[in-house]
């Protein structure tokens, strides 16, 4: 029924409450699972937006800094991923892993239509009204997409 399904991943463990769902999904089809986090350019960009001349004078570069953190943050998101891929491979899935960099909603519908996914995976706190609202909801907006098939899985869903 599916070739490729999509989990966006972002470390935490409610994230990673969806794999054992889509590992049984991907398995029944074989299909590949694409396991994906988004790394933020949220330090990049606030270091653009606060440097000055005076912290370039003083030999302190902010958007260097703020590069080299994301790619920490990528180096460590890989690791993660590759992990979580070998333990889905232990199991007899077919995994790939990726890392992007950007806001999670759209790096994850353009990479959905970028490898022809059929189906997200994906988890929700299952907050409402102004609380989600004010958090924004990464999973909210793929939804409102309608670019792709999601199974969106409450956080106190059992794998």
């Amino acid at each position: 029924m599916y070739q490729r399904v999509l989990v966006p991943l972002d470390g935490s463990d409610l994230s990673e409450k969806t794999l054992p769902k889509a590992a049984e999904m991907a398995n029944s089809s074989g299909a590949t699972l694409h396991l994906l986090q988004v790394v933020s350019r949220r330090p990049e960009i606030d270091a653009m937006k606060g440097s000055d001349i005076h912290a370039l004078y003083a030999g302190v570069d902010p958007v260097r800094q703020a590069r080299e953190e994301i790619d920490r943050h990528k180096a460590a998101a890989r690791r993660y991923l590759d992990n979580l891929a070998s333990r889905l491979r232990d199991e007899g899935a077919n995994a790939e892993t990726a890392v992007v960099e950007g806001y999670a909603h759209e790096k994850i519908l353009e990479y959905a239509r970028e490898n022809g996914i059929d189906l997200v995976v994906i988890s929700t706190h299952g907050y409402g009204g102004f609380k989600r609202m004010l958090l924004g909801s990464v999973t909210d907006r793929i939804i409102r997409s309608g670019e792709v098939p999601v199974l969106v899985l409450p956080s106190e869903a059992p794998g």
